[in-house]
C-alpha cells in the first residue's frame, strides 16, 4: 500500500505523464496540471537509448513495445568525417532485453501522446491548459491553487514541469537557475534515405550533424552549432542557415542539404542545461526530471532519467511507510545516474566547442557512459 493517497503532478512531459502512470498502478488518485492545450505537443523527433526503453518498458510494457513499432529501433552509434565516412561504430546496449534494440527514434507528438494515454489507464485525470499559481506547504498535506482558480489539498506534489519550472520557483526559494551552455540544435524532419539503417550516424567537422531514424520512412537531423550568445533570427531564414552549417559536408548531409527548403519542418532550440544540488523534495513538495536535472541531448538520455525518476519514484512509495524515507530513498538512487548524464552530456558538448582539445574522445565517453547506465537503477 503507498504511503500516500492523492498527489497533483504538475507537468505533462514524460517525466509527469510516466509519474502518473506508477503511481496510478499503484492505486494513488492522481492529477496531471500541463499548460499547453494539447498532450501531443509539436516537435521533431526524440532519440532514446536503451536504458530509456527499460524504463518505459517498466513502467507499461505495452507502450514500450508501442514506441518501437510506432519508431525505429537503433542498434549503433556510428561516427563519421566531413565527407561521409564512417570511421568507428559503437554497438548500442540492450538494457531493456535482447528482444528490443538498444534505443529508438520517435516523433515526440506520437511518444506524448502515447504517454498521456498509459497515464490515463492508469486513472490518471489530465488537466490541460492548466498549472499551479500558488503552493502553501503543511504538516499532513500541500495546500495548491491553480490556474484555473481551483484550489485543493494533496498528499504529494511532484513538479515536473521542466526547465523553467513553476513549481521550482514556488516552492525551491534559491534553486539554481538553467544556464546556456553556448551551443543550438537544430532538427530537421525529412524522408530517411536507405543508408540511415542502423541506428544513429553523427559526422563531425565544424559542427556536429546527425541523422535519427524515426520511422520507417523518416528520419530527423540534426545540427549543434557553437553559439556563443543567443540568437533569434526569423524563421523564414531558416532553411538557408542550416545549408551554410551543412556546406562543408558530402555524402548523406550534403543529399540532406539540398532538401531543408520548408521552414515548418524546421526546429531551432538554445541549449540549456540544469543541476539541481540535493536533495529535490522540501516537505511534501518534489522535483523530477527536467525541473533538477536538464542535460543537452548529446547523449540522448534526458527523457530517459525523467522516466527512471517516474519508475522509482513509483517503486518507493509503494514499499515505505513514510513518506519522508519514501522521498529520501528516491534521492539515495537518483542523484548519481543523473549527474552522470548531466555532466557528461556537457563535457560532450565542450568538445564539440573546442575539437582540438587533445583530451577529446566523444565515441569513448559516451560508449562509457552508455555501459554504465545499462545497469541497474
Amino acid at each position: 500500500m503507498a504511503v500516500i493517497k492523492n498527489a497533483l503532478i504538475v507537468g505533462g512531459g514524460p517525466a509527469g505523464l510516466c509519474a502518473a502512470a506508477a503511481l496510478g498502478k499503484r492505486g494513488i488518485e492522481v492529477e496531471v496540471a500541463e499548460i499547453n492545450s494539447d498532450t501531443r505537443p509539436l516537435g521533431s523527433g526524440v532519440s532514446m537509448m536503451g536504458p530509456t526503453l527499460r524504463a518505459l518498458g517498466m513502467v507499461d510494457v505495452v507502450a514500450l513495445e508501442r514506441c518501437i513499432d510506432e519508431g525505429f529501433g537503433h542498434h549503433s552509434l556510428s561516427f563519421g568525417n566531413p565527407g561521409g565516412q564512417i570511421v568507428q561504430r559503437v554497438e548500442l546496449p540492450k538494457a531493456a532485453g535482447p528482444g528490443y534494440p538498444g534505443g529508438c527514434g520517435i516523433m515526440r507528438p506520437a511518444f506524448w501522446g502515447l504517454l498521456a494515454e498509459i497515464a490515463e489507464k492508469a486513472g490518471a485525470r489530465i488537466r490541460l491548459s492548466t498549472t499551479v499559481t500558488a503552493i502553501e506547504p503543511a504538516a499532513e498535506h500541500v495546500n495548491v491553487t491553480l490556474s484555473d482558480g481551483s484550489s485543493a489539498e494533496y498528499d504529494l506534489v511532484v513538479g515536473a514541469d521542466g526547465l523553467h519550472s513553476k513549481v521550482r520557483d514556488l516552492a525551491f526559494h534559491g534553486a539554481p537557475q538553467p544556464f546556456f551552455t553556448g551551443q543550438t540544435v537544430w532538427r530537421v524532419t525529412l524522408p530517411r534515405p536507405e543508408e540511415i539503417s542502423d541506428g544513429i550516424a553523427m559526422f563531425y567537422g565544424r559542427n556536429k550533424v546527425g541523422c535519427s531514424p524515426v520511422a520507417a520512412n523518416e528520419m530527423y537531423i540534426f545540427i549543434v552549432e557553437n553559439t556563443p550568445e543567443i540568437t533569434r533570427p526569423p524563421q523564414e531564414e531558416w532553411p538557408a542557415l542550416v545549408q551554410g552549417l551543412l556546406a562543408e559536408y558530402s555524402g548523406v548531409i550534403a543529399w540532406v542539404r539540398e532538401r531543408v527548403t520548408d521552414p515548418a519542418r524546421i526546429d531551432r532550440r538554445p541549449l540549456h542545461a540544469l543541476l539541481v544540488p540535493s536533495p529535490w523534495y522540501r516537505g511534501r513538495v518534489l522535483l523530477i526530471g527536467d525541473a533538477v536535472h536538464a542535460a543537452t541531448p548529446q547523449l540522448a538520455m534526458g527523457a530517459g532519467i525523467a522516466i527512471e525518476d517516474a519508475v522509482v519514484l513509483g517503486e518507493e512509495l509503494g514499499s515505505n511507510a513514510d513518506l519522508g524515507d519514501a522521498l529520501a530513498a528516491f534521492m539515495e538512487r537518483r542523484w548519481e545516474r543523473c549527474r552522470l548524464v548531466v555532466e557528461n552530456s556537457l563535457q560532450l558538448g565542450e568538445w564539440e566547442k573546442h575539437p582540438d582539445d587533445p583530451a577529446a574522445d566523444p565515441a569513448g565517453l559516451m560508449d562509457a557512459s552508455l555501459a554504465v547506465l545499462a545497469g541497474a537503477f
